[in-house]
């Protein structure tokens, strides 16, 4: 991460391979944390230990599928199989938190929504059998009628 500035924020294709990675790892683990914390579970050492070890753990098995020979495509085209495996399970994460926090959100939006909304009179004299005819005040027989 420091050696992007250091270098005017110009990497290479191998560090640039690594980074996106990161990155990946990285915004799972954020979108993880809020989810914890909307959840009243948020542990700031799980936190700060998980972004570090699944970016390190991330970019690991990046460069030990370059190593081994783990790649895949044409020419300079060639990508890391691994990189690939990489992309694919944390682009899962980081949608399996954004559905979990979008009904958090929703689930917070409709309490807050339920405990906001008063009975307002008319909603209460709607069930009420008061007139003569044995009709309810939305004109509809009423149940003893």
């Amino acid at each position: 991460m420091f050696y992007g500035p250091m270098r005017g924020f110009e990497a290479d294709e191998t560090l640039a391979r690594y980074m996106a990675i990161a990155v990946l790892a990285g915004l799972d683990t954020v979108l993880g944390g809020v989810r914890a914390w909307w959840a009243d579970q948020f542990d700031d050492a799980v936190f700060v230990s998980g972004f570090f070890v699944n970016s390190l753990l991330a970019a690991g098995l990046v460069a030990m599928g370059e190593r081994l020979g783990l790649e895949t495509g044409l020419g300079d085209q060639r990508i890391s199989v691994m990189m690939i495996a990489a992309v694919v399970v944390f682009s899962t994460r980081i949608f399996n938190n954004l559905a979990a926090l979008r009904r958090m959100v929703i689930d917070r939006w409709r309490a807050q929504r339920t405990v906001q909304k008063p009975l307002s009179q008319s909603t209460l004299d709607a069930g009420k059998d008061d007139s003569p005819t044995g009709e309810t005040a939305l004109g509809t027989p009423s149940r003893a009628a």
